[in-house]
């Protein structure tokens, strides 16, 4: 009797001496990815993590499921007791739809005796497309062919600005802006309040002139010569004999004038004469002695680039333009047009602009003050004549 019950309390009390647990033990926190997004067609690796929970060593494997699909071959594992941990892994494409992860350990040896805790499911998965593999799914990427990450549009006109031909939307694109050292994510480079397009100066906070403000102004600065009647007339001397010689070499190389006007048409410099580009991208019309409207031949597009160069530091952006020049010369006018797909396309021609004509308010007002000069000389020679007479007849 004594024997019987010292066996029943040695059991009750110390079952782990005649009772050794074989337990392996895998949840769902065990289970991780070698990547956070799941991009269709990516290849990753699954991870999963197994705890001898028992106090035998063990050997087994583990075998991870898509649905009740097997991935690749069960991964053998061997754990030593007492809380001994094994990892293993298996690579694994994302399919195109939502999916979860089974892992489960079998094959146990010995046995393990609490199969409970020997398998478990990962969350479902929601993988994304994303041919630039930035991150971003193609349904929200505001460039789904370049990588960008960041997602930056600098314009937020819903293009991100690795494939938007002009980062800022100011009308000049970034190819352009290059050239003339602009900022390609700002409007106004300088920062003087007036946009790169319209800037004659886009680079230089100092010098911002817009094409009508500085006609505006040339005309206050030519009016205020005829003050200094000396150096005006020093420069109608000056001005005419270059024009002279620049109109006997220009004649000969001007471009030819629309072959539809009437001979008596085409000798009117003044009004009508109208000149096409050598490559037929613009044709120009001289609308009065110094002013010619630039007009670009091909159908205006809102989507192309127009960069109008006048020659004088003055630029325009617009396909049809009027502009006038404040001083005679030749100038040559060139216009960069650049199309949607980022084709370019250039041409220019030259104008001249010549100094004598009745138009040109410094002409006319020097030869009002030759005038006034030629009577204050004939007035003085009358007086001269009449002195000498007087003294002649003293005498």
């Amino acid at each position: 009797m004594k024997r019987y019950f010292f066996f029943s309390f040695f059991i009750l009390f110390f079952p782990f001496v005649t009772h050794a647990a074989v337990d392996l033990s895998i949840d769902q926190g065990d289970v991780h990815f070698s990547k956070e997004i799941f991009v269709v067609g990516d290849a990753i690796r699954i991870y999963a993590t197994v705890h001898n929970v028992g106090d035998q060593d063990v050997s087994g494997y583990v075998s991870f499921y898509q649905g009740a699909s097997l991935i690749g071959q069960p991964q053998a594992i061997s754990l030593l007791k007492n809380g001994n941990l094994e990892e293993v892994y298996v690579d694994f494409i994302i399919p195109t739809s939502e999916f979860n992860i089974m892992a489960q350990v079998g094959g146990t040896d010995p046995e393990d005796t609490n199969s409970s805790n020997n398998t478990t499911i990962t969350g479902k998965m929601t993988p994304i497309i994303d041919s630039d593999r930035d991150g971003i799914d193609e349904k929200s990427d505001n460039c789904p062919t370049v990588a960008n990450s960041t997602q930056l549009d600098s314009d937020g006109d819903g293009q991100g600005d690795v494939c938007d031909q002009d980062d800022d939307g100011d009308g000049l694109s970034d190819e352009v802006e290059a050239e003339l050292g602009t900022n390609t994510i700002l409007v106004d480079s300088d920062g003087d309040g007036v946009n790169d397009p319209q800037d004659v100066y886009p680079t230089d906070k100092e010098k911002t002139v817009i094409e009508i403000l500085r006609e505006e102004t040339n005309e206050t600065v030519n009016s205020s010569e005829v003050s200094n009647t000396q150096e005006t007339f020093q420069q109608i001397v000056t001005k005419v004999a270059e024009t002279i010689r620049e109109t006997s070499n220009t004649q000969s190389n001007q471009t030819t004038t629309v072959q539809n006007e009437e001979p008596q048409e085409k000798t009117q410099l003044e009004t009508n004469e109208v000149t096409i580009s050598p490559n037929t991208v613009f044709r120009s019309r001289r609308d009065t002695w110094n002013t010619f409207t630039f007009e670009v031949l091909a159908p205006s597009n809102d989507s192309t680039i127009y960069v109008w160069n006048f020659g004088d530091g003055v630029t325009s952006s617009k396909s049809l333009v009027s502009h006038t020049y404040n001083s005679p010369g030749a100038f040559t006018i060139s216009l960069t047009m650049t199309d949607s797909s980022g084709v370019v396309s250039t041409d220019s021609t030259t104008v001249f602009v010549p100094f004598f004509s009745l138009s040109n308010r410094l002409v006319v007002v020097s030869l009002g003050l030759l005038s006034f000069l030629l009577v204050i000389a004939i007035i003085f020679f009358i007086f001269l004549g009449k002195k000498h007479s007087k003294e002649s007849l003293h005498v």
